[in-house]
């Protein structure tokens, strides 16, 4: 007999759990990345395929007098600039050292760049001002003729800065003066690079377009991308990579800001998550998409020497690899909201912002790797069966369980977990699991599943409507008709019965429908004994019942998805009904000169208008009671007819209607 794989097992395993019923056993089934990156990752990385093993040992360094960060120079000898907001300040980190290496007094430094002098420069916004900074000095050194500076780049060709409004590129001097290089149609242009022939690409916000810069005043597209904002370029060996964010409308930070408000990010608000594509563009301008997410965002993008790419998001604080055969790997998962720059290589770093944390890779074994999986719910409260995982090397895993869906003091502490044998934390609607890496950090966790079962919820029907299919049904509270002197609308005795049902196990569930006549004991089924209904309606033929007061009970059953003797029901009774199939009479109907008198009655209902037509005229005119109101099943009428009816021979019509749109009509001759 052929042997399943372990990563077969669970998918088996999880389709089953998505159609068992409710006390038949379920699966937790945890494999593949999408399943193993939705919970807590410390120093450990998830790969495309979902095997987790311990990832970058990262320390964290806070800036305390950062709020956002928006870009990060490698200065060399394990220092790094970061340029932050408010009050535009660039900060130096040095090992766990922090301290300010210049301030610009603007509102935020959005962009580094480190000229061929060895100067570094950064760009400021709003006033479009960039700054030439020295330890503990910053000296403007140029202004741009546009309200915002985002990027900044150093070529062979010389200093290039970009910003907004409207979107454009400047060509700085050695002497700080801005001449503009190219003009986009765009409101503002947000990032730029360059590879390593010195060519200028530029990303806009606005239609989210991707340029090459050929030349003063010369650009082409090379993508139009789907979102709004092309956020970050990379080029290199004759490919160029861009990520490109979809929010809906223009991101906040590209806004223009009246008077001195700040634009939202660097006011402290929470940017949207968007939506992010990472695309490579080749050298004949083959555009490739390597992938895309509907969950975030993409804040930041550099290449490793091998080629593969590194991708920080807008939102979960991720840092991601990707490579050129799609293939998506999580490398960090941390507890700031969003990336804003990384660096590759065995001395890189990774800049956090919100809060502001530089994070520089340490050796390995300062830390513990340390996978938790998200809190997995089983919808009730279940008992936990066995846990099966597939993991290699010194891996030991825990599990803990409570009742709320973010973990707190309430849930049960973490126990060690035997792999086959029954997980030993207390029953609860919510599992989660921990596993460690401990040892030479060289094991490898592959998957993990867990049987549970919940005990069986009761269907509970809350609500059970009835109305005629056809024409009028009359209950307890009131009755309605068409406008009067329109036509009568065909009458139909079926009467369309629904209802609404809570099913928090979302079992299968069946369905019977009874009636019962007012004044009876029993109810009697609508449906035979081997027929059961699996819709919440159903269409109830009244024409052989006798007139009267009826109610409808309508039974929910979860039997046939539970073992025998486990199912659960309930039913509910609907509000009284008036079945009523029968015209209403009109009787002793005379016409005295031009007054009309009759009686109407009706069996069951209650009689709802009169009116009358001459002469075969489509135009009906209402008629009053006797009495001044309809209200009951047997109503006098005495009409006068003489503003309707001229002088001479006319045929009259007298038409009557009862309360649920039956109708009766006779003929009269006016002399």
């Amino acid at each position: 007999m052929r042997r399943l794989t372990f990563s077969a097992v669970l998918a088996f395993a999880f389709s089953v759990a998505s159609e068992a019923s409710a006390v038949g056993p379920r699966t937790f089934a945890l494999e593949g990345l999408d399943r193993m990156q939705g919970g807590d990752l410390t120093d450990v990385t998830v790969a495309a395929d979902g095997t987790v093993t311990a990832g970058l040992p990262l320390g964290k360094v806070l800036l305390p007098d950062a709020t956002t960060a928006f870009a990060a120079l490698d200065l060399g000898g394990g220092e790094a600039l970061i340029a932050t907001a408010p009050d535009g300040k660039v900060f130096s980190v040095k090992g766990d050292t922090v301290s300010l290496y210049a301030e610009t007094k603007t509102l935020a430094v959005t962009a580094l760049a480190k000229g061929a002098n060895g100067k570094v420069y950064a760009a400021t916004l709003p006033e479009g001002k960039i700054f030439r900074l020295e330890r503990g000095k910053a000296e403007l050194f140029s202004t741009l003729p546009v309200e915002n500076a985002f990027a900044l780049v150093a070529t062979k060709q010389g200093l290039f800065a970009a910003g907004g409004e409207p979107g454009q590129v400047f060509r700085i001097d050695d002497r700080g003066k801005a001449e503009s290089y190219w003009k986009s149609e765009e409101s503002q242009i947000v990032s730029l690079a360059t590879d390593d022939a010195g060519a200028l690409y530029a990303g806009s916000s606005g239609k989210g377009l991707l340029y090459k810069i050929s030349g003063p005043g010369r650009a082409t597209v090379l993508h139009d991308f789907p979102g709004e904002e092309v956020k970050a370029i990379v080029a290199s060996k004759g490919a160029v990579y861009a990520i490109g964010n979809e929010y809906g409308e223009a991101p906040e930070l590209t806004r223009k800001s009246p008077g001195n408000r700040p634009p939202g990010p660097v006011a402290g608000t929470r940017a949207r998550a968007g939506k992010g594509t990472l695309v490579r563009v080749d050298g004949n301008g083959l555009v490739e998409t390597l992938w895309k997410s509907s969950d975030f965002g993409f804040s930041a993008l550099t290449r490793e020497a091998d080629g593969r790419l590194l991708v920080g998001t807008t939102a979960e604080g991720r840092v991601y690899r990707v490579d050129d055969d799609h293939a998506t790997s999580l490398l960090f998962d941390g507890e700031e909201r969003q990336i804003a720059a990384i660096f590759p290589g065995n001395d890189g770093f990774v800049i956090g912002s919100d809060p502001v944390l530089f994070r520089r890779r340490l050796p390995s074994g300062t830390s513990e790797p340390t996978w938790t999986s998200k809190a997995l719910d089983a919808g009730l409260v279940a008992r936990f069966g066995a846990m099966h995982w597939e993991a290699s090397g010194a891996v030991t895993l825990e599990t803990r369980s409570g009742n709320s869906q973010v973990p707190d003091g309430t849930w049960s502490t973490w126990g060690a977990a035997k792999n086959g044998g029954s997980v030993a934390s207390p029953g609860a609607r919510f599992l989660q699991v921990r596993a460690r890496f401990g040892g030479d950090r060289r094991g490898e966790l592959r998957g993990v599943n867990i049987s549970f079962q919940t005990e069986n919820a009761r269907p509970i029907v809350t609500d059970v409507t009835v109305a005629a299919k056809g024409g009028l049904l009359t209950r307890e509270a009131g009755s309605g008709l068409v406008a009067s002197g329109a036509e009568p609308g065909k009458r139909d005795a079926t009467v369309h019965v629904t209802w609404k049902v809570e099913n928090l196990d979302n079992d299968p569930l069946r369905y019977r429908v009874a009636f019962r006549r007012d004044g009876q004991a029993a109810f009697r089924d609508l449906q035979k004994p081997e027929e059961f209904l699996t819709k919440t309606e159903f269409d109830w033929d009244t024409s052989s019942l006798a007139e009267g007061r009826y109610t409808v009970r309508v039974e929910a059953s979860d039997d046939a998805a539970n073992p025998l003797g486990l199912g659960r029901r309930h039913s509910l009774v609907s509000e009284v009904v008036i079945v009523d199939n029968t015209a209403p009479t009109l009787a002793a109907l005379t016409l005295d000169g031009r007054r009309l008198r009759a009686t109407a009655k009706d069996g069951t209902s209650p009689v709802a208008r009169v009116e009358v037509a001459v002469d075969g005229r489509p135009e009906f005119r209402a008629l009053a009671a006797r009495d001044g109101l309809f209200d009951s099943a047997e109503e006098a009428i005495d009409a006068d007819l003489a503003p309707l009816v001229p002088p001479g021979a006319h045929l009259v019509v007298v038409r009557v209607w009862d309360a649920v749109g039956n109708v009766a009509t006779r003929e009269i001759d006016a002399r």
